[in-house]
């Protein structure tokens, strides 16, 4: 008799570990399942096959004449014709070996790698001055106006040593705020 109650004793706790057990599984279950399709639905697809890098990010052409395109292919309309070597792009979407970019004025289309560069460059957004050093109180080097191409040697946390070559080359100190390529754009 005392053998036989303690079995049915047994068998209870063990049933109740195993009803416990098994609700614990579906909480946790229940837990990453919400987890993961939260995860999945906070960034939208902007890379196909692309390169992996972080997106949106800056480049510049790498040749003088450069032509965007509608679509990703050679098949798709050319939308625009560029003809400034180093111009700055941002790219906001990768499908292949093609990049959608968009410029300082909003303009958006296809471009394919081999006509990018990563070489950093950027336009002067408004009339500024070039800086000696990163310091509103510093002496001025030139007045640079809007929509000049620039060379981005570095950028600090509001400033960027930029580089200009026209018929002499200017080395110098612009604010971030005024540079649209800078990493803040």
């Amino acid at each position: 008799m005392f053998k036989l109650r303690t079995i049915k004793v047994y068998m209870v706790m063990i049933k109740s570990k195993l009803i416990l057990s098994f609700l614990i599984f579906l909480i946790m279950s229940l837990l990453l399942f919400i987890a993961n399709s939260f995860s999945k639905t906070k960034e939208p697809m902007v890379s196909i096959n692309g390169s992996g890098l972080k997106i949106p990010r800056m480049i510049s052409l790498k040749n003088s004449l450069t032509y965007m395109r509608s679509g990703p292919g050679k098949e798709f309309p050319v939308k625009f014709e560029f003809k400034k070597k180093g111009y700055p792009l941002k790219i906001i979407a990768e499908y292949n070996n093609w990049r959608k970019v968009t410029t300082f004025n909003n303009i958006t289309g296809w471009m394919h790698t081999q006509l990018l560069s990563s070489v950093r460059t950027g336009l002067i957004t408004r009339t500024t001055m070039l800086k000696i050093i990163p310091s509103n109180s510093a002496n001025t080097l030139a007045k640079l106006l809007p929509n000049l191409l620039i060379k981005i040697k570095k950028c600090q946390e509001d400033w960027c040593k930029i580089e200009i070559v026209k018929r002499k080359i200017f080395i110098g100190w612009v604010k971030k705020d005024d540079i649209w390529g800078s990493t803040k754009n």
